[in-house]
């Protein structure tokens, strides 16, 4: 799915960090967020629903695939606007370089493990 190409892709502004600013790097893209964590809200009430009528295994395992494929890609949008925004801010503005890129750092480890 090409998604991401319709997210729009935050310059870095003077802003304070995000955490500080309280506004989200994915602030502009939330709408279409939202519609897509619904989209993956029912793909996993979908799969649910399967496994209740006894469906077929692989017919299951090809609609988790989806719906973590689908999480995935989600995920990736999050990880760009938050490099594009929240990290690339910090670190023009000299706010704990060491700290944000150790954060960035961290949550790319917890997924690709």
């Amino acid at each position: 799915m090409k998604d991401e190409q319709q997210f729009n892709r935050p310059e870095p502004s003077t802003e304070e960090n995000c955490e500080a600013s309280h506004r989200a790097s994915y602030h502009d893209d939330k709408k279409k967020i939202l519609h897509r964590l619904n989209r993956i809200e029912g793909q996993i009430r979908g799969v649910k629903k399967m496994v209740e009528e006894d469906r077929y295994c692989v017919d299951i395992l090809n609609q988790v695939a989806a719906a973590r494929a689908a999480l995935d890609s989600l995920a990736m949008v999050l990880f760009e606007n938050h490099t594009r925004g929240c990290v690339s801010r910090a670190i023009k503005n000299e706010e704990s370089e060491k700290e944000t890129i150790s954060e960035l750092m961290e949550i790319i480890q917890k997924f690709t493990r």
